[in-house]
């Protein structure tokens, strides 16, 4: 079984404005509970910079085009996004889609590997 294959993978990054960043970790904990309870998702990781507890990245992973376009579209999503943008710096999060480095690997793990 080949569990790397198709799917969608997003990576998104962002920093949170000074002082806010109980406030955004806070956010994406209750974005992520929402996002990881639909059916489509394979997982909703965050990390913190361990020296910048300012600095967040998000990975996520969707089974197929399909279910990242209803989580990307969807009302949750909206909401997230604009709650977050008067929070953060800059002019929203950096997203990357990113196809796997282990795609077409069988047997690679469902779960996300982060380098430092």
């Amino acid at each position: 079984m080949n569990l790397a294959s198709d799917g969608v993978d997003l990576i998104a990054t962002f920093r949170a404005k000074t002082g806010m960043a109980k406030t955004v970790r806070d956010l994406i904990l209750e974005y992520g509970g929402l996002v990881r309870d639909e059916p489509g998702n394979r997982f909703f990781v965050v990390y913190t910079d361990a020296s910048d507890n300012a600095a967040f990245a998000i990975a996520e992973r969707y089974v197929d085009q399909a279910a990242f376009d209803a989580k990307l579209f969807g009302e949750a999503g909206k909401e997230f996004n604009v709650a977050l943008g008067d929070l953060i710096e800059g002019s929203g999060s950096e997203l990357q889609l990113a196809p796997s480095a282990s795609k077409g690997v069988s047997g690679c793990a469902r779960s996300p590997v982060w380098l430092p």
